[in-house]
């Protein structure tokens, strides 16, 4: 492992915990996390409550953040939730795409 593949990983960690930290305060909780780091620095989170959840995914190779949803959380299949949103953030990305996730919160207050 190279010093700068543990620098990411430590923060990737710190950027979800602060997104965690904020969306709390949305009443929105974080249910499941996936990186990928050999892939771009690629992610996938789902989010929102046990009964309105979201999924993002951020493609770090091509900028591209996609949501799907909602879905019951509790269910963890979001094949038949449609995709809401299909957004080119760019290389590198005009928004962090975490803040993306937390703007995504604060303006569907009943998301």
């Amino acid at each position: 492992m190279s010093h700068d593949d543990a620098e990411s990983g430590i923060r990737q960690i710190q950027r979800l915990l602060a997104l965690a930290e904020s969306l709390r305060a949305l009443c929105v909780s974080v249910y499941d996390h996936e990186w990928h780091e050999l892939a771009m620095g690629s992610w996938s989170l789902t989010a929102g409550t046990r009964h309105r959840s979201y999924l993002f995914t951020w493609d770090g190779r091509d900028g591209v953040m996609s949501v799907q949803g909602p879905f019951h959380a509790g269910q963890g299949s979001t094949s038949n939730s449609p995709s809401i949103a299909d957004e080119q953030l760019g290389i590198p990305p005009s928004v962090d795409p975490f803040q993306y996730v937390e703007r995504f919160f604060q303006s569907h207050r009943n998301a």
